[in-house]
């Protein structure tokens, strides 16, 4: 009996390059390829994977990046092999989370494209934990002539082997978390770091309470040991404390049946409750739920998430959200990441003004005018409409 071996499909970035590859070979030395953007329009994917693609072609040297001009296609008998960047040109590694959530890949995006526009070559290593293999891949990227790493995200269920992983690896790490023992490598001075979430949450019960809701609640997952979770307890407890309102937190698990129970139990404060929630995915979860049990924002209760996806506009009603500044979040990575690679330090000491997208969910639409704005501006908080544009600037 003749048993035919079946080949596995190839993953998104390696039919990437190999369509890529077939095109590079029918090209003139010189050519130039579409921007990254562009190829990810055309294959339907994010320009994380397009990039992890022509990597490959690049280690072939098939073709080169050219900082700020784009990527051309090389002479492969003169430059094969020839791909070291430039002399102004700084090596980092991207340490992406596979499966990464929506705020991971925001700021992984980020980091693509601001790359892109500086002197920084990023070459991308994928991991799901702090392990041996976790090392290896970092072994390469090393070999290759990364002086440095930076890692955009990952989720705190893997984040004990953080520690062990940073002292045992071979490059220097920026972090995005302040993690006790590796202050040094937070991309943000411990000084600076959790002031960004204690002012905007602040600054969300403030403007609830100018809106005219009297119980404001915060709803988050129930992760005790997420820093960024704890600083957003901190700042509401406070807040609420200075407000002489009463404290209502919800925590919920990941699964549908706990954040349904949640929305049980808050549909009693129909009508009387503003809920800020720990980022838009959980926002979402609970709107869904209140949802069937046909209560609706925002006449039922108000609603503001926090990170400004993607989905936060087509959410029925529409998502209002604080937007983070993603630009600020992927150069001070990166920055640190540099300077961490050269043996110095450029933690950020100052972070990013917080802008309020109103939309529908948290009943502002129509409702604010100048002097509200202008209150909430002194609070530290942005209005902004759905086009990002500031409100009564």
């Amino acid at each position: 009996m003749i048993v035919e071996k079946l080949q596995p499909h190839p993953l998104k970035y390696q039919h990437i390059a190999n369509e890529l590859r077939a095109q590079v070979g029918q090209m003139c030395a010189g050519a130039r390829l579409p921007s990254e953007r562009a190829l990810a329009q055309q294959y339907e994917c994010n320009v994380l994977t397009v990039r992890r693609g022509l990597s490959s072609l690049v280690e072939e040297g098939r073709i080169e990046r050219r900082l700020g001009s784009g990527t051309f296609v090389l002479d492969c008998e003169a430059k094969r092999g020839s791909n070291s960047p430039g002399p102004a040109a700084k090596q980092i590694g991207l340490l992406a989370f596979t499966g990464a959530n929506a705020y991971g890949q925001q700021v992984m995006q980020a980091l693509v494209r601001i790359a892109g526009e500086t002197e920084v070559q990023l070459s991308t290593a994928w991991f799901h934990d702090f392990g041996e293999r976790t090392l290896q891949e970092v072994e390469n990227l090393a070999g290759d002539g990364c002086t440095a790493l930076v890692l955009p995200w990952f989720p705190h269920a893997i984040g004990p082997g953080l520690g062990p992983f940073v002292n045992r690896c071979p490059l220097p790490v920026s972090l995005p978390l302040l993690v006790p023992g590796l202050e040094r490598y937070c991309f943000e001075s411990p000084d600076c770091f959790g002031c960004s979430t204690l002012q905007y949450t602040a600054a969300l019960c403030h403007y609830f309470e100018l809106l005219g809701h009297k119980r404001i609640a915060l709803l988050g997952p129930n992760e005790p040991g997420d820093p960024i979770l704890q600083a957003q307890l901190g700042a509401y407890s406070c807040a609420m404390s200075g407000l002489g309102r009463e404290q209502l937190c919800g925590l919920v698990g990941p699964t549908a049946a706990e954040t349904d129970a949640l929305a049980t139990r808050w549909a009693g404060f129909r009508g009387d409750l503003a809920i800020i929630s720990y980022d838009d995915t959980h926002a979402i979860r609970l709107m869904t739920a209140m949802h069937k049990l046909g209560i609706k924002a925002p006449t039922d209760y108000a609603i503001v998430g926090v990170n400004n996806i993607e989905a936060a506009p087509y959410c029925d009603p529409p998502l209002s959200s604080l937007a983070q500044d993603f630009d600020y979040i992927s150069q001070a990575l990166l920055r640190h990441a540099v300077e961490l690679g050269r043996g110095g330090s450029a933690q950020s000491t100052e972070s990013s003004p917080h802008r309020l997208v109103v939309r529908h969910s948290c009943g502002g639409a129509g409702r604010i005018d100048a002097k509200l704005s202008a209150e909430l501006r002194e609070c530290g908080l942005v209005l902004a409409d759905g086009t990002g544009a500031a409100l009564f600037e």
